[in-house]
């Protein structure tokens, strides 16, 4: 009899710890859900928008816009990207009439973070390279032919900047103002901002 109080005893000691240890993995689970949609509620999603404007004197020769999904979040350093552009083929010459590829295009980069006041702080790294357009006003773009029809290798244009800005949800900013040193055009880039509902 004394035996089987004590499998009892035993029995019930280990359905005790295993309830024990049942309820402490549930209360973690459910804490660990909590900090996850805690940390949802914390990650804000934004619409970041980018437009490259030439323009010659008043007059706007060209508008490139790209947009970018981005999220504000301090937790972690998440870097929306975007990356637009073609390989060029670019005669090398010699004995050998070598091809070399350059890309052309765009390159844009962007952090977001939540600051202080409804602002939200962007870090852009931008890129734009291009083939520079002739007197005609066309741009010269290398075929893929043979060396003798290449008169000469093309000239190619690029605009680097980083910018670090402070924008409120639905507000744009003309910001980076860079003159090309051949033909005088002006290039603007504006970035919006804009929650994402």
């Amino acid at each position: 009899m004394l035996k089987n109080l004590m499998v009892v005893a035993a029995m019930a000691l280990l359905a005790m710890q295993a309830n024990a240890q049942v309820a402490k993995s549930t209360e973690a689970a459910k804490s660990a859900r909590t900090s996850e949609i805690a940390d949802a509620k914390n990650i804000v999603p934004l619409k970041v928008t980018i437009v490259f404007n030439e323009y010659d004197g008043e007059k706007k020769l060209s508008s490139l816009p790209y947009t970018l999904f981005v999220k504000a979040d301090e937790n972690s350093r998440f870097i929306g990207r975007v990356r637009m552009g073609v390989r060029v083929p670019i005669w090398t010459g010699g004995k050998d009439s070598a091809v070399q590829y350059q890309d052309i295009g765009s390159n844009l980069d962007c952090y977001a973070q939540a600051g202080e006041d409804g602002k939200y702080m962007l870090d852009l790294t931008l890129e734009r390279s291009s083939i520079y357009p002739t007197s005609s006003g066309k741009e010269e773009f290398p075929a893929a032919s043979k060396p003798d029809d290449q008169p000469h290798t093309p000239l190619i244009r690029t605009f680097r900047a980083n910018l670090v800005l402070m924008l409120r949800d639905g507000q744009t900013t003309q910001n980076t103002i860079a003159t090309d040193p051949l033909n005088g055009h002006i290039v603007k880039v504006e970035v919006t901002l804009n929650t994402v509902k």
